[in-house]
């Protein structure tokens, strides 16, 4: 009896945790599509400075 009530809190705290990441995923998702042009400056800039250091070695 005490195997199969491990077993269900177990179960309880993997599904806990699963929403915990979906809802993470889908706040920060929530946040890149109210602000795509800032999201954009970041990338781009960090891709032009990873071009501008691989160009210098």
């Amino acid at each position: 009896m005490i195997t199969l009530y491990r077993m269900i809190k177990l179960w309880q705290i993997k599904t806990k945790w699963n929403l915990a990441i979906w809802q993470f995923i889908d706040k920060q998702t929530m946040e890149i599509i109210k602000n795509p042009e800032e999201i954009e400056k970041k990338f781009v800039h960090e891709l032009a400075k990873i071009i501008h250091d691989s160009n210098n070695t």
